[in-house]
């Protein structure tokens, strides 16, 4: 958040409380950060940093993507400066999520001018379960949210370029980030009059120059981003867009036995963005009202009101009703808007009461936004220090998996791993191992394999816990080999996670 964007503020606690929530945010997000080993989408993301950085594929041409470059150039970057570790592939997750939480306090003072709305909006952003678990992921999710968000503060502050370019890098990020241009464009139309109806014919040329100046830095950034695919097409590659869409099993409006479905998948993913029932409850009885109170104002405030509200209705009734898959991180560019809008209704309750309540008025404005930080500290609590919520990164199915590549990495070179379920963890952990890795597709392929190539050196196959070995140990023994049990990884909470078999001749002993 730039320096500037408080000066008008009369009072300097609400810059030191900013810092301190961004601090308080960094703090929260480090633990699950640290904790958790890669999901595979992570690991993936993960590899195509490593293939960037250290020369092998710098296009990507050679691998399936089917997101956007922007990620991938990051993860590259955050590597060769920092070397291969989690920590570097999940650093671009981990600075928009700190970052998330200026930007909710930049664009709720910009549109409010309340330093109490301003805050609270810091803190909701901050201490959102979901946002903190997300945070600690190296997900296209939390750069995409964050970037928009930067965009939506850019339209609000009538800078259009830094808009468009902005939403384009949403984009870039991830396919979805085309969904903060319509915001981005409403709140550049709303600051140049209120009503926006009865723009005068100097402002609507004033509006019309801006609209250009955001559409132009649009197309430039998404038009780059088209470059980099084309050229990777021309190369023998598959478009990100077409394999987005097909890995999405194609968009479509939903069919009538799907509606209940997946309204209840939605709403039991939305109850995790806040966990705690007074956040919970606040919304579900503001927002009603909010939008009556916007119905019959007409002020500026009213109609970001409006604007806001509208937007949550549309990306969730868009994601309901469109085939997308019922995936928590899709709902993680909610947080901002709803962090934002949960400081507005509790600004204007602690406002009403302190003119109900005169004599205690000092003290109203206080407790009301104090008992809304103390409600979400806790759920935010669990998921930092234990990742309590089923949401974000993996929560203890991967544990061991480091252990794993260690015993592998450390195996003769020429030795060969079989993988089956593990690929795209294999690809990042074993990236600069001396193995190689070979993709089983049935067990009486893996059974012809061994036969044929089992003699020319050591052979090793891992099997996750949730997947049993005995389809695979029938078809090794009916050709003369064994899997002889090697390591055994854990989770955190005992567990098994991880077996590491040595395939060996039936002979042996």
């Amino acid at each position: 958040m730039s320096p500037h964007s408080l000066s008008t503020c009369r009072v300097g606690w609400v810059r030191w409380t900013l810092v301190a929530l961004a601090l308080l945010a960094l703090a929260l997000r480090l633990p699950p950060l640290l904790d958790n080993r890669f999901h595979p989408d992570e690991a993936l993301y993960g590899y195509w940093g490593l293939l960037i950085a250290r020369g092998r594929d710098p296009g990507l041409v050679n691998v399936p993507v089917y997101k956007p470059p922007l990620l991938p150039y990051l993860i590259a970057g955050t590597q060769g400066l920092l070397s291969k570790s989690e920590f570097a592939v999940r650093l671009p997750g981990l600075v928009s999520g700190v970052l998330t939480v200026p930007l909710a306090a930049a664009l709720a003072h910009t549109l409010y001018r309340d330093h109490w709305t301003t805050v609270t909006a810091a803190a909701c952003a901050a201490l959102s379960p979901f946002a903190i678990l997300f945070s600690a992921t190296a997900f296209t999710d939390p750069p995409m949210v964050a970037l928009g968000l930067a965009a939506c503060v850019a339209a609000a502050r009538r800078r259009p370029g830094w808009a468009g370019l902005l939403a384009g890098l949403s984009f870039a990020a991830k396919q979805t980030g085309l969904a903060w241009l319509p915001l981005a464009i409403l709140l550049l139309i709303a600051g140049h009059q209120s009503p926006i109806l009865r723009l005068r014919s100097g402002q609507a040329s004033s509006l019309g120059k801006s609209l250009g100046q955001l559409a132009v830095a649009f197309a430039t950034v998404v038009g780059a981003t088209f470059v980099w695919d084309g050229v990777r097409v021309a190369q023998g590659a598959e478009g990100f867009w077409s394999l987005g869409v097909t890995g999405y099993g194609g968009l479509r409006f939903i069919w009538p036995q799907e509606v209940g479905t997946r309204l209840r998948g939605w709403l039991e993913l939305g109850r995790y963005l806040f966990v705690s029932p007074v956040a919970n409850g606040v919304l579900l009885m503001g927002l009603p009202v909010l939008v009556w109170h916007a119905l019959h104002n007409r002020t500026q405030e009213a109609l970001i009101d409006l604007l806001f509200v509208s937007f949550l209705l549309a990306y969730f009734f868009l994601h309901w009703l469109w085939a997308f898959p019922v995936w928590d991180r899709y709902l993680l560019p909610l947080v901002p808007i709803l962090a934002i809008l949960l400081g507005r209704i509790v600004s204007l309750v602690s406002h009403f009461i302190c003119r109900a309540t005169r004599s205690f008025a000092r003290y109203a404005l206080f407790i009301v936004h104090c008992s809304l930080f103390i409600a979400l500290i806790l759920p935010a609590w669990n998921a930092a220090a234990h990742s309590h919520y089923p949401v974000g990164g993996d929560h203890g199915a991967y544990d061991g998996i480091d252990q794993v590549a260690a015993f592998l990495n450390g195996q003769p070179e020429g030795t060969v791993v079989y993988q089956h379920w593990l690929g795209w963890e294999y690809d990042y952990y074993l990236f600069d191992g001396p193995i190689s890795l070979a993709y089983w597709p049935t067990p009486d392929w893996l059974a012809q394999d061994v036969m044929v190539f089992g003699a020319r050196g050591p052979r090793y196959i891992t099997f996750p816990a949730w997947e049993s070995s005995a389809r695979v140990e029938q078809a090794l023994a009916e050709v003369g080999y064994r899997l002889s049990p090697v390591l055994t990884t854990t989770r955190r909470d005992g567990a098994p996670t991880f077996t590491v078999y040595q395939i060996q001749p039936s002979s042996d002993q």
